[in-house]
């Protein structure tokens, strides 16, 4: 029987490798198509609280799609990294969620993703939408991150669960995901080509 953690790597080197290739014309193209379906997204419209990502490792850049968020009066959320304590150990293994509006600043944590460095938490229950990015994914839900487990342990570690759109370029479609039983499925999938509900 295969290995599924030696599966997922493979999947996620040959994945990153793809997406790294995306070139800045192809994103030029696809990165408003994406922004433009998630704006118009029923689920994205009628939310009070979305949670997102920015840009990291050439995923696709949603910073319009915030803006124009929070200039409708929707409040946005981004993900934020435990802080080392002095030892050195991250004080804790979960998400945290912080308001970001354009003036937020930013800092680059221990991955190098920018989070907000100074705005205030808001608790994982009071987000309707949660965009999270992938490395790769299936049409059954099915999402490989970048191997780290933090959304699965945010969201397994949660009594409420937002509705989950992962976003991505449709090159990271994959005929089949492998899961774990941490693993949580997500319940649409938001590429150039449209908004899909999974199966």
């Amino acid at each position: 029987m295969p290995d599924p953690m030696s599966s997922k790597h493979q999947l996620r080197q040959r994945f990153r490798r793809l997406r790294g290739a995306v070139s800045r014309d192809q994103r030029q193209s696809w990165t408003p198509e994406i922004n433009r379906h998630l704006l118009a997204a029923h689920a994205v419209r009628n939310a009070r609280t979305v949670a997102a990502f920015l840009a990291f490792d050439g995923e696709p850049d949603l910073r319009f799609t915030l803006t124009q968020l929070h200039r409708r009066g929707t409040t946005v959320v981004l993900p934020v990294l435990p802080k080392k304590s002095g030892d050195g150990e991250l004080e804790g293994q979960t998400l945290r969620f912080h308001r970001w509006s354009p003036a937020t600043p930013l800092q680059s944590n221990t991955l190098g993703i920018s989070e907000p460095s100074e705005s205030a938490h808001v608790p994982l229950a009071s987000v309707d939408v949660m965009l999270l990015p992938m490395v790769a994914y299936d049409r059954s839900g099915s999402r490989l991150g970048m191997g780290a487990g933090w959304y699965d342990r945010t969201l397994g570690n949660s009594n409420s669960r937002p509705l989950l759109a992962g976003v991505a370029w449709s090159l990271q479609c994959a005929p089949s995901v492998p899961i774990d039983p941490w693993d949580v499925p997500l319940d649409a999938i938001v590429t150039e080509d449209g908004w899909f509900t999974c199966t």
